[in-house]
């Protein structure tokens, strides 16, 4: 111990982590959630040779998609964030690695929905360990004139992660379907199961760099411990149901925002293998492809268009920005599925793409306005949460079950237009009605 700073040897303090290195603790925090979105949506991959392999409905492949992870993700993320605050976060996120990639590992090995579906509630599990912790250490090892900067790379992993999950998974699940599966001592793997096994080993090496990550000293703090952590879980969320009246509008924005994406990307594969014709394994490489590239520019131009709106005093931006979003993947959304041809239909899913993540950054944003900065933890969290629930608890089922309602293979085409409607008839009255009020409490909230 350093007794004139009371910081053990080596310790980093919060906000000044060391020039580079907390460059190195970004990157790895980035890594993390590539293999965590990897993890996540390797199930839309495979999910029409699983539902050939297990003669499964669309409601259960649903389940699989997004109920299933959403269960224990959403459950656990808030009490998790209070463990964030009181134990080791570094060890906190290699404990939900281990998890969630070993829970991956496992449905290789499945062989009926009731025991794929309890391998995807324990990667939701682990992967709720994910977000508080490391937005915590980044919090820690960053000053907030480079703060933004560490979160970007931390939230760049999802969207490669998502890219890879696709187009890397893609060509590797082409290349096992031409070797005939993988071959281990006493079983053949078929594809779908390999790429779940070899999906959940990309954790490994992020684990040994997570190794390398030491915990930043926090400052002393009476009575620090999961008991007071407990104590502020519970301030924090009485501040929000006390206020839930001025929140309602934008969560409910922010919650049917997440199903009309969640509607679309967890059964994407699906529409270019059914509608269009494709094999999975071409599907997941375009899918990815198209990932990498719109996803990551949809984020950066709904980030400069909202502060570009704030900046001129646009009443309500963040609500006006998810209203948008929503317009946009509706008419995209329904055109992939009834698009005459491959080609166009690849050009709308592009535009949905882009316009999906373009309402991340008021999703983000637009919570933290509404919310003293003593709350903002927790009203993260709980913001996420229901986003999670919503867009993966309800999204995916929804449309599998209304495509088994309808039957036929254009059944969930037409499921997914019935689900994106039915949101932008909420989602677009509610900001426009709601966004001056929105206005007003976010000014007050800055006033103090």
């Amino acid at each position: 111990m350093d007794m004139s700073t009371g910081r053990p040897p080596g310790a980093v303090q919060i906000g000044q982590g060391e020039g580079g290195y907390k460059w190195y603790v970004a990157a790895v925090l980035g890594l993390a959630h590539t293999v965590a979105i990897i993890d996540r949506f390797v199930m839309v991959l495979v999910t029409e040779p699983i539902r050939a392999a297990m003669q499964l409905t669309d409601t259960q492949l649903g389940m699989l998609q997004g109920t299933g992870f959403a269960l224990l993700y959403c459950g656990f993320a808030i009490p998790l964030g209070a463990m964030a605050d009181a134990t080791s976060r570094r060890n906190l996120i290699a404990i939900g690695l281990v998890l969630w990639s070993l829970a991956t590992m496992a449905a290789a090995f499945t062989t009926s929905f009731g025991t794929l579906f309890a391998t995807r509630v324990l990667v939701g599990m682990g992967e709720a360990c994910l977000i508080p912790a490391g937005m915590s250490l980044l919090t820690a090892y960053f000053a907030p004139s480079n703060l933004a900067r560490g979160t970007a790379i931390f939230g760049l992993g999802a969207n490669f992660g998502y890219g890879l999950a696709f187009l890397g998974g893609g060509a590797l699940l082409a290349a096992l379907v031409a070797a005939g599966g993988l071959a281990l001592p006493g079983v053949t793997l078929m594809p779908w199961q390999a790429i779940f096994l070899l999906a959940g080993g990309l954790a490994l090496p992020v684990l040994l760099m997570l190794a390398f990550v030491r915990e930043p000293h926090r400052p002393p703090v009476a009575g620090r411990g999961l008991g007071p952590s407990v104590a502020a879980m519970r301030e924090g969320l009485g501040y929000l149901f006390a206020h839930l009246r001025g929140y309602a509008p934008f969560l409910l924005i922010g919650a049917l925002t997440a199903v009309t994406g969640y509607a679309v990307t967890s059964w994407s594969s699906s529409l270019f293998v059914r509608i269009h014709g494709m094999a999975p394994a071409d599907a997941g490489k375009l899918i990815g492809l198209i990932g990498v590239i719109a996803g990551p520019l949809g984020t950066i131009v709904g980030g400069w268009l909202l502060d570009r709106l704030r900046t001129r005093g646009v009443v309500g931006a963040p609500m006006l920005i998810m209203g948008g979003g929503c317009l946009i993947a509706l008419v995209t959304s329904a055109a992939v599925g009834h698009a005459a041809s491959l080609p166009l239909a690849t050009l709308f899913f592009c535009v949905f793409m882009f316009g999906s993540t373009f309402t991340l950054p008021a999703l983000y944003v637009g919570m933290q306005l509404l919310t003293p900065d003593r709350y903002r933890g927790i009203a993260a969290s709980f913001n996420m949460m229901i986003y999670t629930l919503a867009g993966l608890g309800l999204g995916p089922t929804a449309v599998g079950a209304i495509s088994d309602a309808l039957g036929g293979e254009a059944g969930l085409a037409h499921a997914v237009v019935i689900v994106e409607a039915a949101m932008a008839l909420v989602i677009v009255p509610t900001a426009l009605l709601a966004r001056r009020a929105y206005h007003a409490r976010s000014l007050a909230v800055a006033a103090g």
